[in-house]
């Protein structure tokens, strides 16, 4: 299975079962104008469902569990989570509880595709169609955002300050989109959005900086104001 159909497969069978999905991780971030490679599926599901959405994805063997023991920083927020490796495919998915990246209820975090976006980023299109994007549950970017603040507080997690600079340089977050998104956010997620919004101009290299469009094209930049979801 490719990605897509990996995706797809792995969500109608949660679906079938009343199980709420979302898209985190390097897909959400493509979502939102992030380049990220996609190594693995990141799913977060109800924390109390979680056993039971392992159970359904592996129930006819397109899926089975496979553990991972290898950790680096890039992967470490990984560890103790269930891994599922895919039929004829090299990508792996990891589920994950909502509450893990505040997310919690998944349902109330999920972007609403019934009111299609105007515009969607050249990163996301790249991995999957227009017509695909329709069916593809990613979170709104205020509430991941704030989740993923959380997570480096309170465990220190590296790539989630990491995806939250990365989130910023993307979507050309500024102070207008902090004060609208995050009034009702902990303190310190407000400061440290403030933060990585004042030193976004010093960042941006590589790959990355392809992708960025606070960099001189206002007409660029506006269109992700467009990307259902962004909170502007």
């Amino acid at each position: 299975m490719g990605l897509c159909l990996t995706i797809e497969t792995s969500l109608s069978r949660l679906r079938l079962q009343g199980i709420s999905a979302c898209l985190i991780g390097e897909i959400a971030l493509n979502y939102y104008n992030v380049p990220r490679v996609v190594h693995d599926i990141e799913i977060c599901v109800p924390r109390a469902s979680l056993s039971e959405a392992v159970s359904i994805l592996c129930a006819d063997n397109e899926f089975w569990p496979v553990e991972k023991k290898d950790f680096d920083i890039f992967t470490e927020y990984k560890r103790g989570f269930p891994v599922l490796a895919a039929t004829q495919s090299k990508l792996l998915l990891v589920l994950f509880p909502d509450s893990h990246f505040y997310l919690s209820p998944v349902e109330d975090v999920i972007v609403d595709q019934e009111w299609p976006p105007t515009n969607y980023s050249h990163q996301i299109l790249e991995l999957v169609s227009r017509d695909e994007l329709k069916h593809l549950p990613v979170p709104r970017l205020p509430p991941y955002f704030i989740g993923l603040c959380q997570r480096f507080f309170e465990s220190d997690d590296a790539m989630a300050r990491i995806s939250a600079e990365q989130l910023v340089d993307g979507m050309d977050l500024d102070n207008g989109w902090v004060r609208a998104n995050l009034s009702s956010a902990p303190h310190q997620v407000r400061e440290l959005a403030t933060g990585l919004v004042a030193e976004k101009s010093s960042r941006c290299d590589g790959d990355l900086n392809q992708a960025l469009l606070h960099t001189g094209d206002k007409g660029q930049s506006q269109n992700l104001r467009l990307i259902a979801g962004s909170g502007y």
